[in-house]
């Protein structure tokens, strides 16, 4: 049996799929549990803003924190304020859906991408929350806010599946454009929000970005790899780096792959404990519910993740 040829395109039909499957997906558990080879502080209730509900006697185990001291002085005991959480939070998404993403070995990662953020975007609805997001592009960024609701998510969607069919030959990334678009991204991010990011982050500098947005936000960094960016073939070939066409010699795959290296520390460096961090591989890409859901049927992840 032949093997199955790696997509490279994907069409609202396949995302509007996902659905299903997302429902197993709590981005709840997803930030609080054990995620295999996620780093960084493990969260509570990531993003989600607390709305004050009323004052009530004081009750062993109570957090100390929320005592209301001038109730408690008045009355003569202990009272404590209580809040409880807001129904629906902002989930945002930043996809990067340039041309560069296009690069890989066993897959395509702007397809990758697509398909993770449709996953992750069903997730957030079937969580009740409110989703929007930012796509990336050679030709710059679309962004729609966080809202409640199938339609606005189907509607940015469409414009995913747009962005990835339009996507030409790979080019060399402008450089300071992942910068950019991270920074006019953030801009736009509501308070409270879950923010999560999906690129393959190659040419990332925004270190103090990465830090700002860590303290601000509940942040997932999901990097996008393939088995190239750890090691070049030993191939007769040319490949391009620094926007430059340069002969495959020994010393540029020593380069490439420190290189690589380098731009991995400085992300996971810039996220810190406040943040996390996943690298999902193309080897991954039939299997990305197993891999982001722990104990998921692995029986549905091989096929409707496809």
């Amino acid at each position: 049996m032949n093997p199955v040829e790696p997509a490279l395109a994907v069409s609202l039909k396949e995302l509007y799929g996902l659905r299903a499957p997302a429902s197993a997906v709590s981005l709840q558990r997803l930030m609080r549990g054990s995620l295999p080879g996620a780093e960084g502080r493990v969260m509570n209730q990531p993003g989600r803003g607390l709305e004050f509900r009323e004052v009530r006697s004081y009750q062993p185990g109570d957090d100390p924190r929320y005592i209301d001291w001038k109730v408690t002085a008045r009355r003569g005991q202990a009272y404590t304020r209580v809040f409880e959480a807001e129904h629906q939070r902002p989930v945002a998404l930043f996809v990067d859906q340039t041309s560069a993403l296009q690069f890989g070995s066993l897959a395509s990662k702007a397809v990758m991408a697509a398909r993770l953020a449709a996953l992750l975007g069903w997730a957030a609805l079937a969580d009740k929350e409110k989703v929007g997001g930012w796509i990336e592009t050679d030709e710059g960024g679309y962004w729609e806010s966080p809202v409640a609701g199938q339609p606005r998510f189907l509607r940015w969607l469409a414009r995913l599946v747009d962005c990835n069919r339009q996507l030409e030959a790979i080019r060399p990334r402008v450089p300071g454009q992942l910068d950019r678009a991270l920074a006019a991204f953030r801009q736009r991010l509501p308070a409270s929000s879950l923010v999560i990011l999906i690129s393959d982050f190659r040419s990332f500098q925004a270190q103090q970005l990465i830090k700002r947005m860590s303290r601000q936000y509940a942040l997932l960094a999901i990097q996008l790899t393939d088995p190239l960016d750890y090691q070049l073939p030993q191939l007769n070939a040319q490949v391009e780096m620094d926007g430059e066409t340069q002969p495959l010699t020994q010393a540029l795959h020593q380069s490439w792959s420190q290189s690589f290296a380098q731009q991995q520390r400085t992300l996971r460096q810039a996220l810190g404990h406040r943040g996390r961090f996943l690298e999902l591989s193309t080897q991954d890409e039939k299997q990305l519910l197993a891999r982001l859901l722990p104990g998921y049927n692995r029986k549905l992840s091989a096929n409707k993740v496809r």
